[in-house]
């Protein structure tokens, strides 16, 4: 059975017990949405899902009623479309710093998404989104996730419940996930296909302390006409546990979470082949007009092979924001450290990995992977205009042991074990721009420029440079 079969499959599971669900309630208290929202909740939003768009919201543009369209005429059930084109242009001079026999190139990427939300008043929903990707001019070669003909991206079936007085959701098929800024798990947004996984998640709230658990496997992309699968070599799962506390000046959240990856290859400097990682940590933010601060820890045990895994990562951001200055300036700091193997051929694996990153980590260019590395970056954001920031900073990256190697993108040996006198390895200092008129167009450029400190040039690197240019139109 394929991939989109399966899924198929899973979706009609699915609504069969949200029929069973919203029928057992006929005669009681529904599920309902909550009756607060925000004002601009049918706003597009990184994640189209989270969009909350319904009848008889005032809406002065005809291409915005089509946000919600009544099926019936109690508007017991409407349907919400949209979709977005992203296109982008980037240009990378010694990819992999010249350590690999790859040539400069110059990629253009156009993505494709279009998505039809089907909701009810009782509860249950389904969610589509079908996407489609080309690229050209990558060098060596365009990643499975940068092209592909007409797919299925996101198709799955919400259904709420109320339990423990509090709000209870399922929600099975293929999906994205959103770990609220969580740095393990990201959406790869760099890329043309962002990550998706099929799987089941449920979450409970209950006032201001929430939790969600899901099962699952990554999605394979590939470059045909809906032949996505899931990857039957990879399985994750896990649980979030949050706190939230907000008030009218200020906002705070505490995460506990827990994550189990196994995969049937992973590549490290003196391993290759499965493993299973486990990986619990916590992560907390704040913010108010003033400051904003978002840390995170975590720890990894497991077995690589004959290894036994022991390793750990923290990652942090401070920002200081001055609003009564002149262009509001935001004053910050970025660091992170992701612990490195410290001796080869033993029994253990201390090389830490971010399981589901950006491929973008450090900056926006795609030339490090954290893993073995310490970073800190000094960075500086100004806003030019209600609608334009600019940002500007440095990335120092060091080496944390010498007996393991650095990496890049998504994770393969770029230099391998140096025993150089230093450890410092590259500097990567950027200026980006993001001009965002209205919720419905972006536009953003980079410009990296990657200097090879004392570990890469021992290895023969050299310095590399970045350009990013693209727009992206959302409806």
């Amino acid at each position: 059975m394929s991939g989109t079969r399966r899924v198929a499959h899973a979706l009609a599971v699915a609504l069969a017990l949200a029929s069973a669900t919203a029928a057992a309630e006929q005669s009681g208290e529904t599920p309902t949405a909550p009756a607060r929202r925000d004002a601009d909740a049918c706003a597009p939003r990184q994640f189209r899902w989270q969009e909350d768009c319904r009848p008889g919201d005032a809406r002065e543009l005809l291409i915005d009623r089509l946000r919600a369209i009544p099926l019936v005429d109690d508007n017991a059930f409407w349907l919400t479309l949209g979709g977005e084109y992203r296109f982008r242009v980037e240009s990378l001079d010694e990819p992999t710093f010249g350590l690999r026999p790859v040539d400069d190139y110059t990629a253009v990427d156009h993505r494709w998404f279009m998505h039809a939300d089907l909701r009810s008043r009782a509860g249950p929903r389904l969610f589509l989104q079908l996407s489609a990707a080309a690229e050209d001019g990558r060098e060596p070669r365009a990643r499975p996730f940068d092209r592909s003909a007409l797919d299925l991206a996101q198709a799955f079936v919400d259904v709420p419940l109320t339990a423990g007085g509090g709000a209870l959701l399922l929600r099975v098929g293929r999906q994205e996930l959103d770990m609220h800024g969580n740095r393990l798990v990201s959406t790869r947004e760099a890329a043309n296909l962002r990550r998706a996984f099929d799987i089941a998640f449920v979450s409970f709230t209950r006032g201001p302390v929430s939790f969600s658990a899901f099962a699952g496997r990554p999605v394979e992309n590939r470059a045909g006409a809906f032949d996505d699968r899931r990857d039957h070599h990879e399985q994750f799962r896990g649980g979030v546990l949050e706190v939230t506390a907000a008030s009218a000046s200020r906002s705070a959240n505490t995460a506990l979470f827990y994550f189990e990856r196994e995969r049937a290859r992973a590549v490290y400097a003196d391993f290759v082949g499965a493993e299973r990682r486990r990986t619990a940590g916590i992560r907390h933010t704040r913010s108010s007009g003033a400051y904003d601060i978002a840390l995170q820890a975590a720890y990894q045990l497991g077995d690589a092979g004959p290894k036994q895994i022991r390793a750990y990562g923290l990652a942090g951001d401070v920002g200081l924001r001055q609003p009564q200055w002149p262009l509001q300036p935001r004053f910050g700091l970025s660091f992170g450290v992701a612990s490195g193997d410290r001796h080869a051929d033993d029994s253990r694996l201390n090389t830490f990995d971010v399981l589901y990153p950006n491929l973008g980590y450090f900056t926006d260019a795609p030339v490090f992977y954290p893993g073995n590395t310490t970073d800190l970056q000094p960075n500086l954001t100004v806003r030019l205009s209600t609608a334009t920031t600019v940002q500007s900073g440095c990335d120092f990256i060091v080496r944390n042991e010498r007996a393991d190697a650095l990496y890049d993108p998504p994770g393969i040996p770029l230099a391998r074990p140096v025993q150089s006198g230093a450890d410092r390895a590259a500097t990567l200092c950027y200026l980006k721009a993001q001009w965002r008129p209205s919720p419905h167009v972006e536009w953003s450029t980079a410009y990296v420029h990657g200097a090879v400190n004392a570990v890469l040039q021992s290895a023969g690197a050299r310095a590399a440079d970045y350009w990013l240019a693209q727009i992206a139109l959302k409806l």
